[in-house]
């Protein structure tokens, strides 16, 4: 404000200086005539301190009244971040279907997703079409029936998991399509309990009997495919 009132005192001053220098060269000597125009600098320089003082005035209200605005502004985009989030949020949670596909345009994948990880039924497919695996998910890891296939499209393993980690009774078979298969057992992770070992090309005749602890093999037997107790190799 002192800034204002200090351009408007020079501009009085200077108006003065004009009156003045008018006077001389015209000639105005008269008193009555010189005492009007002092009378009337005294009229103007009032009006003119008013007036730089509403400039003044109106230049801090506007400025005021500016940052008020951007203030509401910046309230009304938090609370429209606020919003999105919490749609964003909503909108994740909702269970969603999710397929991708190979270059060639077949299927590659289809599962439910809530919050951006698998929940439920989830398959997988190779290039081929061949189905290469099925099983159940929940907070994006594997818990329930799991299924794997060869390349072939026959059963490479299934079984039980719980959050990611093999759990209780699996079925797991060599790459040929008519290899051997075991009946396997697993504790937390680990090889546990008795695991039975198949001749291949059949489906009852058993080759081997092992028996684990904690992931370390404590007994084995073994037969030859006409039943007959060997040495296990």
């Amino acid at each position: 404000m002192y800034d204002e009132l200090f351009i408007a005192y020079d501009r009085i001053l200077k108006l003065t200086k004009s009156i003045k220098t008018m006077i001389k060269m015209k000639n105005l000597t008269g008193t009555n005539r010189s005492t009007k125009l002092l009378s009337l600098i005294k009229i103007i320089i009032p009006l003119i301190l008013i007036s730089n003082c509403c400039i003044s005035c109106s230049g801090r209200k506007d400025q005021k009244k500016s940052i008020q605005t951007e203030s509401i502004n910046q309230q009304e985009n938090s609370e429209q971040k606020k919003i999105y989030s919490h749609l964003q949020t909503k909108e994740n949670n909702k269970a969603q279907v999710r397929r991708t596909l190979h270059q060639n345009g077949l299927l590659k994948s289809e599962g439910h997703y809530i919050n951006n990880k698998k929940e439920g039924l989830h398959r997988e497919w190779a290039d081929s079409g061949i189905l290469e695996l099925e099983g159940f998910y929940s907070r994006g890891k594997a818990n329930g029936s799991m299924k794997w296939y060869h390349e072939k499209g026959h059963l490479a393993a299934e079984g039980n998991m719980i959050d990611d980690i093999r759990e209780g009774p699996w079925r797991i078979c060599d790459i040929e399509e008519n290899g051997f298969c075991i009946d396997a057992y697993f504790k937390n992770g680990k090889r546990d309990g008795i695991w039975l070992i198949y001749h291949e090309n059949t489906e009852n005749k058993l080759w081997k009997e092992q028996t684990f602890k904690d992931d370390i093999m404590i007994s084995e037997k073994c037969w030859d495919v006409n039943g007959n107790l060997i040495e296990c190799l």
